[in-house]
């Protein structure tokens, strides 16, 4: 991937419609650089910078972004101060971005076009964007954040609308000139709130997905697997810094660490793009390319046997219309940013559930709504506090449960419609069993078991404390009693509960804790049968917990709903990812392990014991350790299920 633009809005190339850096007077670095990546058969990726463009700010301040939100960049390392943001509802800025990316497409012999930034950096209030919410919707932009209020959620919908547009509009324009040319924009947000306005539905605009991501290995793991199922074509690709981030020039990351970012993409089947600052001379950072050339080293090896499909018993479902949290609700849209752009409560049971689905060893992925007609496939669905659903997905999943589907659900997940009307009750309460009674308010509710599955899952504890965050992120919500679901664990609460307490007000039995002390018959956790299908329905988010018990305990749910063995299952260290992809093509499935530690240096794990299904109507007949082909022992149950130990 070349940079043909960047940020700061100058050409490397002889543009007739912008400014080419200085340095490259009379010269056309872009096509000198592409001729030498062809001349060793390397295909050449454009890159184009679309709403960051100082260059189009400092010539054309008519088509700068107006932020609602003040620090659009929402803080953090980089420097903020520093980015002219354009906004892309400026006729005259969506004309200049079209005109320079068919002009490139037609002026140069690029293999694919990325492009980058086509996305919010803040909700903008200029006079373009005013009148075409006006237009398209009826009314003026609002004034205040309200997910329950029509008019917010309406133009929050045209907001997404508009982005995937113009990233179709862009692609389009690329296609025109070069029809095979594949083109993706930057998906690296699509995980952030709502304020970005990056939808699960613009992955339509892209061939395949791809972007840089800097979170971390939890994100990773979910990034890569949300990818996987979303894209309209394979791989992906995961993007990351050699350096420590974005804004470090000469701080690199090690060559471990970069190597166990390049193997979670390849377990995961992804590409692995490294992103290597050049230096302001322009000469390379040669110790970030011999790190960058260590680590291709040693992966290719593994290239050849990539691709499949992923084996996943169990779904997580994530919903791009959940990026957002109530308590933002009568926020004012003018002011101080809105959150952390990661920590909406949708997103912290997403992510939990993954990481706990991983650390056990279990086969799972994430599925959005483009895989609404295709449930079936999967033994057990997660819904993790879903907060805002349409009609079409509680109906598939009520066919899917109907039909002998298993599911899980938790906290608000089906209260609220997309369009911002909230029930009085579940929109799936025939499926949970439950039904629901109000908002706990309290900091802390405790579980109590009622079922010896529970009680096993908390080793010993007399129950399971779970928090409500400060920002909603973690809670619960109170069922009433009764409902015809089988209770598997009841609400208990602390003394004075839902005061908080005070030095004053004594609504309080313990100084620094909270402990249980009333013991109600209002249900938390319930199993109800629903049609051929099963529904475990948690009235706490349980899977966004982080305790020692929040973990077995929702796992032991997901297991008692697989009811039997998972396609492929291993028992050793939490920090192991196991992933598999059937290769039937080729008659083979492919395991990856990958040691993923926290700590570096990363210690060695040996005698890794697993267990794998074969495919339906396949038997194994061989089981060998990649990439060399060393042959390793196997044995076969009466099933057909292979086990056997990875001997490190």
């Amino acid at each position: 991937m070349v940079y043909f633009q960047s940020h700061v809005g100058l050409c490397n190339w002889p543009t007739k419609l912008g400014k080419q850096h200085a340095a490259f007077a009379g010269r056309d670095p872009a096509r000198e650089i592409v001729d030498l990546f062809h001349a060793r058969d390397i295909p050449v990726c454009a890159y184009y910078s679309v709403n960051f463009n100082n260059w189009a700010v400092l010539e054309h301040p008519e088509w700068k972004l107006e932020p609602a939100l003040e620090a659009p960049l929402g803080g953090g390392i980089l420097p903020a101060a520093r980015y002219g943001l354009c906004c892309l509802n400026n006729p005259g800025y969506r004309d200049f971005v079209r005109a320079q990316a068919t002009e490139i497409a037609e002026g140069y012999d690029i293999d694919a076009m990325f492009f980058d930034m086509v996305w919010w950096q803040s909700v903008c209030v200029c006079d373009h964007c005013r009148t075409r919410c006006r237009v398209e919707t009826g009314k003026d932009i609002p004034e205040t954040v309200d997910w329950l209020d029509p008019d917010w959620c309406r133009y929050q919908a045209v907001r997404e609308r508009w982005l995937i547009e113009f990233a179709e509009e862009l692609r389009s324009h690329v296609r025109a000139a070069r029809p095979d040319v594949p083109v993706y924009h930057n998906f690296a947000v699509a995980m952030m709130n709502w304020a970005k306005g990056i939808s699960f539905e613009s992955a339509r605009a892209h061939d395949f997905l791809g972007g840089d991501f800097y979170g971390g290995r939890e994100e990773q793991l979910v990034v890569s697997r949300l990818m996987l199922n979303l894209s309209e074509g394979a791989p992906v690709e995961f993007m990351t810094t050699v350096a420590a981030n974005l804004a470090e020039h000469e701080n690199l990351k090690s060559v471990e660490e970069l190597t166990l970012q390049a193997f979670a993409a390849t377990a995961s089947a992804s590409s692995f793009l490294t992103i290597v600052a050049i230096n302001p001379d322009g000469t390379p950072n040669a110790e970030a390319f011999r790190r960058m050339g260590e680590v291709y080293r040693r992966t290719k090896p593994y290239d050849k046997f990539l691709g499949g499909r992923p084996v996943e018993d169990i779904a997580v479902y994530c919903s791009s219309d959940s990026k957002m949290t109530f308590a933002e609700n009568g926020t004012p849209l003018i002011g101080p940013p809105i959150g952390s752009a990661t920590q909406f409560p949708h997103f912290s049971a997403v992510r939990g559930a993954c990481s706990k689905l991983q650390k056990a060893h279990l086969p799972f992925g994430i599925i959005t709504r483009r895989q609404l007609d295709d449930l079936q496939h999967y033994r057990v669905i997660v819904l993790p506090n879903v907060l805002r659903m349409d009609a079409a997905e509680v109906e598939a999943f009520r066919a899917y449960v109907e039909q002998g589907g298993k599911l899980y659900a938790s906290r608000m997940t089906s209260l609220t419609e997309t369009s911002g009307v909230r029930h009085d009750d579940f929109m799936l309460a025939d499926l949970f069993g439950a039904s629901f009674d109000c908002d706990e308010t309290g900091k802390v509710i405790h579980i109590r078991a009622q079922s010896e599955s529970v009680e096993d899952a908390f080793a010993g504890q007399s129950c399971l404390s779970h928090w409500a965050g400060n920002d909603g992120s973690t809670g619960a919500v109170r069922l009433r009693e009764g409902g015809q679901a089988q209770p598997l664990a009841t609400l208990s609460l602390p003394y004075g509960y839902p005061h908080g307490g005070s030095v004053e007000d004594h609504h309080w039995a313990s100084i620094h804790s909270s402990p249980r002390w009333t013991d109600t018959e209002a249900p938390v956790i319930v199993e109800n049968r629903f049609g051929r299908g099963t529904v475990i329905y948690c009235a706490a988010d349980i899977e966004a917990g982080e305790s020692t018990a929040h973990g077995p305990l929702f796992v032991g749910l997901i297991r008692s709903l697989l009811d039997g063995v998972p396609t492929f299952e291993s028992d050793t260290h939490p920090a192991v990812w196991v992933t598999a992809f059937d290769q039937s093509e080729q008659r083979r499935t492919i395991l990856s392990f990958l040691n993923y530690q926290d700590e570096l240096p990363v210690l060695p794990i040996a005698d890794v014991p697993f267990r794998l299904r074969a495919p339906a109507n396949a038997q194994f007949t061989r089981l060998s350790i990649l990439p060399e082909g060393r042959e390793l022992p196997f044995e076969l149950d009466a099933a057909g299920t292979l086990r056997a130990t990875l001997p490190r």
